[in-house]
C-alpha cells in the first residue's frame, strides 16, 4: 500500500470547508495512487482563520472519510501559556512533529511531502529524517522575489529574519528527495537554493484546479443571488481574485478603477479574498466616492466563484498564483503584472495585456483598451481558456506528480513501483 503524509498551510480545514475546497483534499490521493492519506496542517488554529477548536491543545485527528485523516495542529501548546506565545507556538510545533513522527511509524506511511520549503518544510524534513522515509517538498512561492519586494520575511512571526528563512529554504531544498515546482521559474528558486537539478519536476497547478472550473463559461449555472446579478448588469466589472495583501499588491487594482473613473469609464471592480487591506480599501473607496463601484466580496465558495467570474468583463492580475488559473478557465481576458509565472498565461495581443510590474498606469491602461474592444475581450478570453488547458491541463498534471513520486520509490525499493501506477501511460 502507498500512503502519504501531505504536511500544508496553504488552508486550514475550517477554511477548506467554508469555501467548498473539496478538490484540494481529493487531489492528495492522485486519482487513486495513494491509499490512504494524512493531511496535517502545522497551525490549523491560528488565531487570524475562523475554528470551532480551541487555539491551544494537543493535535487533534480528525477523521474525513475511510481513507482520510487530517491532524489539526495546534497554534499553543497549553492555554496557560498565552501570554507567552513565542514558547506556546513552540512547544506545540514540538508536539505536533512528535505526534507526525509517530503516526508515521505506527501507519508505515510511504512518503512525506511538504507545502513549502519554510515551516512545512522544516516540519517534513524532521519527520523524514527521524523516520527514514522520502521527502517531496513544493516550492509555492518565489520567496527571495516577494521579500525583496515588501523588505519582511514570508514568515515574520516564526522566522523574523530574512538569514533565517534563506537558511531553513537551503537546508530544506538541498535534503529533500524530490522538489516540485510549478513553473519554471520557481524550478530557478529551488535550483538557487541547492535542490539538485535531477530532483527538480515541474507540476503546474492544473490538478489543483476545482472542476467546476474546468465548465465551459458558457455552460455555467448564473448566481442564485437576484439583486446582487442586477447590480452586476449595471456595468462593466473588473475583477480581482486573492488575497487582500501587501505582498499580492491588490491595492494596485483599486488605483486602476481609480483612475478610469477619473478619466469618465463607468466601470466598476470586484475583490474577491480577504486580507489586511481589505479595510483600507473600502476606506479610500469612501473617500473617494468610488463605494458603489468597488464591491468587496471577501472570501467566497468555489460554487460561487466559478459562476461569478463569467460575469465579469476582465481580470486584473498584480500577482497571482492558482486563481490566474481560474480566471483564464473562466474565458476572462487578463491584464497582468510581468511577476512570477504570470506571463506563462498573458501575453500581450494574445490572451490579453502583460504590463512591467508595479506599472499601475499601464495596467490601467490595458484595462482600459479592452473594456473599449469588445471583440478583443472575446478573442483573448478563448485564447486564456485554450492557453490554460494546454498548460494545466489536470490529467497531465496528475500523472506528472505521480510520476515523481513513483520514481522516488522506484528507486528507494521503500514500496510499490512504477509499473503499479494507475496512471503509467505506458500500461
Amino acid at each position: 500500500m502507498r500512503r502519504l503524509l501531505y504536511i500544508d498551510s496553504s488552508y486550514t480545514l475550517s477554511q477548506i470547508r467554508e469555501r467548498g475546497l473539496d478538490d484540494v483534499l481529493r487531489i492528495r490521493f492522485l486519482d487513486g495512487y495513494f491509499d490512504r492519506v494524512w493531511s496535517a496542517h502545522p497551525v490549523d488554529t491560528h488565531p487570524t482563520a475562523k475554528s470551532e477548536l480551541g487555539p491551544a491543545g494537543k493535535p487533534v485527528f480528525e477523521n474525513l472519510s475511510a481513507d482520510h485523516v487530517f491532524v489539526r495542529g495546534r497554534y499553543g501548546r497549553y492555554p496557560t501559556l498565552a501570554r507567552i506565545a513565542p514558547l506556546n507556538v513552540l512547544m506545540a510545533l514540538g508536539s505536533f512533529v512528535a505526534a507526525l513522527v509517530r503516526l508515521v511509524r505506527r501507519e508505515k506511511i510511504s512518503v512525506i511531502r511538504a507545502g513549502d520549503p519554510l515551516l512545512c518544510g522544516l516540519i517534513g524534513l524532521i519527520v523524514a529524517r527521524l523516520t527514514g522515509k522520502l521527502l517531496v517538498v513544493r516550492v509555492n512561492a518565489h520567496n527571495d522575489m516577494i521579500r525583496a519586494d515588501t523588505g519582511t520575511p514570508m514568515m515574520p512571526s516564526l522566522f523574523r529574519f530574512h538569514f533565517v528563512e534563506k537558511f531553513i529554504e537551503k537546508v530544506v531544498l538541498s535534503r529533500a528527495d524530490g522538489v516540485v515546482a510549478p513553473s519554471q521559474y520557481y524550478a530557478d528558486f529551488a535550483k538557487k537554493k541547492g535542490a539538485l537539478v535531477e530532483r527538480i519536476a515541474i507540476v503546474r497547478y492544473g490538478n489543483l484546479i476545482d472542476r467546476r472550473h474546468l465548465v465551459a463559461p458558457s455552460e455555467r449555472a448564473l448566481l442564485d443571488d437576484a439583486a446582487f446579478l442586477q447590480r452586476l448588469n449595471e456595468r462593466r466589472w473588473m475583477v480581482h481574485v486573492g488575497r487582500l495583501h501587501r505582498l499580492k499588491h491588490a491595492e494596485d487594482c483599486y488605483d486602476v478603477v481609480s483612475l478610469l473613473a477619473g478619466q469618465g469609464s463607468d466601470v466598476g471592480l470586484l475583490l474577491v479574498g480577504d486580507g489586511p487591506l481589505r479595510d483600507v480599501i473600502k476606506q479610500r473607496a469612501e473617500n473617494d466616492g468610488l463605494s458603489d463601484r468597488v464591491l468587496l466580496l471577501g472570501n467566497v465558495n468555489q460554487d460561487v466563484l466559478a459562476k461569478l467570474l463569467p460575469q465579469c468583463t476582465l481580470a486584473l492580475s498584480p500577482l497571482t498564483g492558482r486563481a490566474l488559473a481560474e480566471v483564464a478557465f473562466a474565458g476572462l481576458p487578463i491584464v497582468a503584472y510581468d511577476l512570477d509565472w504570470q506571463r506563462e498565461i498573458v501575453e500581450t495581443d494574445v490572451t490579453g495585456v502583460l504590463v512591467p510590474a508595479f506599472d499601475i498606469k499601464k495596467m490601467a491602461e490595458g484595462a482600459a483598451w479592452l473594456l473599449q474592444d469588445a471583440e478583443c475581450r472575446k478573442q483573448f478570453g478563448e485564447a486564456a481558456r485554450a492557453r490554460a488547458f494546454n498548460l494545466l491541463d489536470p490529467e497531465v498534471q496528475t500523472r506528472e506528480e505521480v510520476n515523481v513520486y513513483a520514481s522516488l520509490l522506484d528507486k528507494s525499493g521503500l514500496v510499490g513501483s512504477r509499473e503499479q501506477s494507475p496512471n503509467n501511460p505506458s500500461q
